[in-house]
């Protein structure tokens, strides 16, 4: 993947190219840089900025998730945390009213004064629900002829706790799975900046 250079406080990073620099608004973090890119189904604005090593995430998986339910809305859910020797980031989708979904990325690497935050935004437009939509249909075929069987049953659930049933929580659609069919939808993008951020890609 094609890829650019930038720095902050001496620092060098990367984004993929096709992430547009912007200019900053007020109310922006100091010394950040924020990128944007639109798709025809998703709307996506990434802040890169440096927050102090008290300021970041915990390096530990298990802690980010449990602080993370503690903050949750009831029109949100979990979609994935993972931490990694030299990083740790968490994907939270938020329902928005009167449609679409929000999916936040918080993506955070350490350097040698600082740790360096991605901020994303996902944002479905346009027509939104497509994806569930189609997948769920996918899904609902898979069920036919199951007798005495909600067609909704096993659709949602926590990715790491079976027992949670409040809250919005993820799909199957949702999956991973799924985003090479879907590849301009915003959480394939998220997912695919994370590959970016992590050399995968």
């Amino acid at each position: 993947m094609e890829k650019n250079e930038y720095s902050i406080r001496n620092s060098v990073f990367f984004m993929p190219s096709y992430f547009q620099k912007v200019d900053s608004v007020p109310g922006d973090p100091e010394d950040s840089i924020p990128f944007m890119v639109k798709t025809e189904n998703a709307e996506c604005l990434v802040i890169v900025y440096p927050v102090s090593f008290p300021e970041s995430m915990p390096r530990d998986a298990d802690t980010v998730i449990n602080g993370i339910r503690q903050a949750l809305g009831d029109n949100q859910g979990l979609i994935k945390v993972d931490a990694g020797e030299d990083y740790v980031y968490s994907i939270v989708k938020t329902l928005r009213e009167p449609s679409g979904v929000q999916y936040t990325l918080t993506y955070q690497r350490p350097y040698d004064d600082f740790v360096l935050n991605f901020q994303g935004y996902f944002d479905e437009i346009n027509t939104t629900g497509m994806r569930d939509t189609m997948v769920f249909e996918m899904y609902r075929r898979e069920q036919d002829g199951r007798e005495n069987e909600d067609p909704f049953q096993g659709w949602t659930c926590d990715p790491y706790d079976e027992k949670i049933d409040k809250g919005a929580l993820m799909n199957i659609s949702e999956q991973e799975r799924f985003d090479e069919l879907f590849p301009g939808f915003p959480i394939s993008m998220c997912r695919e900046l994370v590959r970016f951020l992590n050399g995968e890609e």
